[in-house]
């Protein structure tokens, strides 16, 4: 790349372009093209009319509120040439944005169009802080009798270039000092990561008076390509854009990759030029779909307004598809991940993005106290919580500010749209916090279904249901409302401050679907004569009821724990659970009875003995396991995630899968080996049978106690635990294993499990225990 651009403005670039090629295309609106000669004099000639006719003087800003036409680049850079700012005002602003962003840049001249100039008079006229604001129609712009050589004004890189106002979902916007510096090196670094040169053909379709056309200007400066500019975008019609005009390149962001995925395959979508698409948050799930689908590598860039370009996946860097890597920082840049006390944090560890080095904004116009907040120490806090990822790469989690914080959980709103939105039958979804008394905040999706999907509550429950198996299950909405479409900002973004104000002006139907995640409403009661609930001195003690079946525990049942761990899991009502069994065993775990006889009711149960470890995890009260007897597969899992086991001199735990064709399945290929370290490969591979005396002495069980004695101990170590004004909600928290941990290791275990259920290893097994127990064997 070289340490420094070779032309230090925008303005540069144009006339050197203008020199060296004059004749090749610049810009491409519809049927009409301009070329680099073509654009360099009219841009002069304008910037002449700005300085003698309008009175602009270097520093004056010159707000430009156009469509995607091509006066607007012209107009951009001819306020350049004559010294200008230029001020982007998004084309759509009604009054009141438009009062505000005018006023708050000081402008002195707006070029827009007959359809909009109605309006600025109004404003100009009925504002008297705006009464010296100039408007200019672009029909007619007056260039035509200057000279086409530039003025003599000579800008520098550090001369401001735009006040770039940010898209203001949280509020009003904040203008982005950008120097030409910025512009030019942005371009310089785009080109550099991406190999883009002189023979490609860039398109974009998004409003100019966002980011990305005005960097794909400076792209096409940079490299002499031409830079097509689409009047707006269309999911159903983009792709014949792209071939219509040869592109080989685009940028897209937001909800436009899903929205452009689920449009309907053709026969002409492998036929195009393209060698690559950069996208800033492309689905994880259709992400190797999009590539296939369309012949060309999609390749993630990160950046914003404050920072323009920072973190860039290679083109070759095939491993990135389908990872969620936002990959790594561009030469120019470094980042750090680090703790709200700016302490930097370990690979895997969630945290904020911070970012140094070029192009980067001078700070907020007109606001010191936040240019103060987010740049530090020559460190600009980002606001997005990400990840490291081993191979060093970073990953998104989340917007700070875009979080539902529910319990002690912080949930991004990211990672469930993006979980609802691989659903064909959502075309986009958006996740807000929604006010709850228990939890403090509560999920809320508001989701635009595919045409011809009923908006019911059938729908609703199964599109929760199918995003359930990809998220944790304090994640999963609870309410569901249904839009025809989202307000959205000028980079596509779903602008939620407006969705929320349009809910609260226009309710529609919410669904509560708590009681489909244990969040409200206990299950079906068929489960609950074999679990009942007493409490004792204060903690509630959950009793497996059904000896004559070794207290096997079938889905309803299954479910029916999980729910009631989480109603008292919250303290407000006892100091701490305990979990035991009646009769001889603790319990056999899968009811093999009933044997799932489909991948789909594997899953289920798979999931519902999931549930019961997160549920226990999520406590903030000690849960204890008093282990009466036998504790058997998928009983003998639910034990270790409990924060401590007591059992009787009977207690003998029994892990058969292995040899059944079932797979451990409640985290155990994380909690087993925590717990016993080496004795874990033992226990499953040979399946031995583990008396009371061997657990104690592996750490499977914390005591031993006279089988009277069981529950009562286990209550008083509850009490014990939670004295008066305790902190053992804390330290509960800090001592158990992670959540995303345990997450991990269920996809593990899944994945184990669908490979014996297509195998048939698992019909086989449970099929060869009836016959043994048959046979007496």
């Amino acid at each position: 790349m070289g340490a420094d651009p070779s032309v230090a403005t925008l303005t540069g670039l144009l006339a050197e372009r203008a020199r060296r090629s004059p004749d090749r295309e610049f810009l491409r609106f519809g049927d009409e093209s301009w070329t680099f000669a073509e654009i360099d004099a009219w841009t002069s000639r304008l910037a002449h009319r700005l300085i003698e006719v309008d009175g602009v003087q270097p520093g004056d800003r010159v707000a430009i509120m156009l469509p995607n036409i091509v006066h607007w680049p012209v107009v951009w850079l001819s306020a350049l040439k004559a010294g200008a700012v230029a001020v982007p005002v998004n084309s759509s602003y009604k009054r009141a944005d438009l009062t505000f962003l005018l006023r708050d840049s000081g402008a002195r001249v707006v070029f827009t169009d007959h359809e909009r100039a109605g309006l600025l008079k109004e404003v100009a006229d009925t504002e008297t802080d705006l009464a010296d604001l100039r408007v200019v129609d672009v029909a007619a712009d007056g260039s035509a009798p200057f000279p086409a050589t530039a003025p003599a004004v000579r800008p520098t890189a550090g001369t401001l270039a735009n006040l770039q106002y940010t898209s203001g979902t949280t509020g009003f916007p904040k203008a982005c000092m950008l120097t030409h510096d910025y512009w030019v090196r942005l371009g310089w670094t785009c080109a550099a990561v991406t190999g883009l040169g002189s023979d490609d053909v860039l398109l974009t379709a998004q409003p100019f008076s966002y980011m990305d056309p005005q960097w794909n200007t400076a792209l096409a400066l940079t490299i002499g390509a031409p830079l097509v500019v689409l009047p707006r975008f269309s999911a159903s019609g983009f792709f014949a854009d792209v071939r219509r005009h040869r592109a080989t390149f685009f940028y897209v962001l937001g909800s436009m990759p899903t929205l452009l995925f689920k449009q309907p395959p053709h026969p002409d979508d492998l036929d195009n030029r393209l060698r690559l698409v950069l996208c800033s948050g492309v689905p994880v799930g259709i992400h190797a779909q999009l590539e296939e689908r369309w012949g060309a590598p999609w390749r993630e860039i990160y950046g914003m307004t404050e920072t323009g370009v920072d973190l860039f996946a290679s083109v070759d860097d095939a491993d990135s598809v389908g990872s969620g890597s936002l990959g790594f920082p561009v030469p120019t840049k470094r980042v750090r991940v680090v703790d709200p006390q700016g302490v930097d944090l370990p690979e895997g560890e969630p945290g904020e993005l911070i970012v140094s080095g070029r192009p980067m904004m001078l700070g907020y116009w007109n606001r010191p106290e936040d240019t103060a907040r987010v740049l530090r120490d020559g460190w600009l806090h980002t606001g997005d919580v990400v990840v490291r990822r081993p191979d060093g790469g970073i990953q998104l989690v989340g917007r700070i500010k875009d979080m539902v914080r529910r319990g002690g959980e912080n949930i991004a709103s990211a990672e469930v749209e993006a979980a609802l939105e691989r659903d064909g039958e959502v075309v986009a979804a958006a996740v807000v916090a929604e006010p709850d008394e228990t939890f403090g905040e509560e999920v809320k999706a508001f989701v635009q279904l595919a045409a011809g999907v009923p908006a019911d509550r059938t729908t609703a429950a199964r599109l929760v249901d199918r995003a359930g198996r990809q998220l944790a299950r304090f994640k999963v909405p609870r309410y569901v409302e249904f839009v025809t479409d989202f307000p959205r900002t000028p980079s596509e973004r779903v602008s939620k401050l407006a969705l929320k104000a349009r809910a609260a002006a226009e309710p529609g139907v919410t669904f509560d679907l708590g009681d489909r995640r244990g969040s409200a409403g206990a299950p079906a009661a068929s489960s609950a004569g074999v679990l009942d609930v007493d409490v004792v001195r204060g903690v509630a003690v959950l009793t497996l009821r059904r000896p004559e079946k070794l207290n096997a525990m079938d889905v309803a049942t299954r479910r029916r724990l999980a729910y009631l761990i989480r109603k008292f899991g919250s303290g407000e009502n006892v100091r701490g659970i305990v979990l035991t069994g009646e009769g001889r065993a603790f319990s056999a775990g899968e009811d093999l009875q009933a044997p799932p006889t489909s991948y789909e009711e594997m899953r289920e149960a798979f999931e519902t003995f999931h549930d019961i470890t997160r549920a226990v995890v999520e406590t903030r009260v000690p849960v204890i396991a008093a282990v009466n007897g036998l504790a058997v597969g998928g009983a003998s899992e639910i034990t270790l995630c409990c924060d401590a086991r007591i059992g009787s001199p009977a207690a003998e735990y029994y892990q058969p899968e292995n040899g059944r064709g079932i797979t451990i399945s409640n985290a155990s290929s994380l909690l087993l080996a925590r717990i016993v370290r080496n004795h874990a490969m033992r226990m499953v591979l040979g399946s031995p049978r583990i008396g009371a005396e061997e657990a104690l002495r592996i750490g499977l069980l914390d005591e031993i106690v006279a089988p009277g004695e069981l529950v009562d101990r286990a209550v008083d170590l509850v009490v014990e635990w939670t004295p008066d004004n305790n902190t053992t909600a804390l330290h509960l928290a800090l001592l158990r294993p992670r959540l995303d941990e345990i997450e991990q290791a269920f996809a593990r275990e899944d994945a184990a499990a669908r490979e014996t259920w297509e195998s048939g290893v698992f019909r086989a097994g449970v099929e060869g225990f009836w016959t043994a127990k048959g046979t007496g064997k």
